[in-house]
């Protein structure tokens, strides 16, 4: 088997696993803005980001490049604060990809990092809206709770669904 990893990453978490998910399978890792990434030699395509105003960040350049990727085995892993066990996380991506797109992706959401004092100004505002105007409890729970989750030990079931691909 032959893979590619292809990552975006805002604050470490999703490159972190993506360099993990190449330790256990020996597929070399691309950011998703390299220009150099050989589609063509890989049958397995593990893309991964962050989900940020619950949506993945890279929704739009999924469908983008499908046509490079839509007779390959695709799988998607996404990264956040919130925790993929209670959040719908799987709904936000659902919302986010067409059904013929998510269809044929196997999905792992994996838990991330939340620290707001190191987010970016924008980033910042969009949380302070969240937790302030609308007013939601979890976020401003979170604002004063920095999360970290990313764990090498969350990767079991992704590794194992590669390795049985």
């Amino acid at each position: 088997m032959s893979g590619v990893i292809i990552y975006r990453s805002s604050y470490g978490s999703t490159k972190q696993y993506a360099e993990w998910i190449g330790e256990g399978t020996g597929f070399p890792v691309y950011d998703s803005r390299d220009k150099a990434i050989p589609w063509e030699e890989a049958d397995t395509v593990v893309i991964g980001c962050p989900i940020i105003a619950n949506k993945p960040i890279l929704a739009g350049w999924i469908e983008k490049n499908w046509a490079r990727m839509k007779d390959k085995h695709v799988v998607l892993f996404t990264t956040s604060g919130a925790d993929p066990a209670k959040e719908p996380v799987r709904e936000w991506v659902e919302k986010a990809l067409p059904e013929t797109l998510r269809s044929t992706i196997r999905i792992f959401p994996l838990a991330g990092r939340f620290r707001f004092a190191e987010m970016n100004g924008l980033h910042k505002a969009m949380i302070w809206f969240a937790a302030n105007v609308l007013r939601n409890p979890g976020v401003r729970h979170q604002v004063k709770h920095p999360i970290d989750g990313v764990a090498k030990e969350n990767l079991g079931e992704l590794l194992e669904f590669l390795k049985a691909s």
